[in-house]
């Protein structure tokens, strides 16, 4: 049997990095598995709660009216993007929808905040509150057909070039608070909020 002389001793061959470092690797690689998840789900939560919201009536019809309304065009320009809604509340109560958005609103010109609340009962809804807060504090309340608090506003009956055309100096409202929660009553058939 061959010997072999002192001193002269072969190297161990080398472990793999499993076997080196799984102490820590399986740990750390299980946390960052699980965090993964976590925001997957999170996000897929978003996504499904913002699109059921962009779907919803009160949602795109408050946008619609807004769009269409020239003194939110002349302030905000055209076009304008919704963004996602900071407040969000929707209740359904024996075939009786509530919403309460706010969206803020991002156009060429300003940026401003549309809050709206609604009823629906049957297909309709019915708009209680809906009007868009400028940046500057005045505020365009799309369900007034007369005057509005919106900066350079014409009367309805002016012609452009005519007294009244100039822009009329108002004082800046309040910022708009977004409405409390009410409290949960019992018989909901479901409350969503975001």
């Amino acid at each position: 049997m061959p010997t072999m002389p002192e001193g002269d001793y072969a190297p161990a061959p080398r472990q793999g990095w499993w076997s080196r470092n799984w102490k820590w690797a399986l740990p750390v690689g299980g946390c960052l598995g699980l965090m993964g998840t976590c925001l997957g789900v999170t996000a897929l939560a978003l996504g499904w709660g913002y699109k059921s919201v962009r779907d919803m009536g009160a949602y795109t019809e408050a946008l619609a009216v807004a769009a269409d309304d020239p003194h939110v065009q002349k302030a905000l320009g055209t076009p304008f993007k919704p963004g996602f809604p900071s407040s969000t509340k929707v209740n359904t109560n024996n075939g009786r929808s509530h919403a309460e958005l706010v969206v803020p609103l991002d156009g060429p010109k300003a940026d401003g905040t549309l809050t709206v609340v609604a009823d629906k009962q049957g297909e309709d809804w019915a708009f209680r509150t809906l009007y868009v807060q400028l940046e500057d504090g005045s505020r365009i309340d799309l369900l007034d057909d007369g005057d509005t608090d919106a900066p350079g506003a014409l009367p309805e009956d002016a012609a452009p070039g005519e007294p009244g055309d100039e822009p009329r100096d108002l004082e800046p409202e309040a910022p708009a608070v977004p409405l409390p929660p009410r409290e949960k009553q019992p018989g909901h058939e479901s409350d969503i909020e975001l």
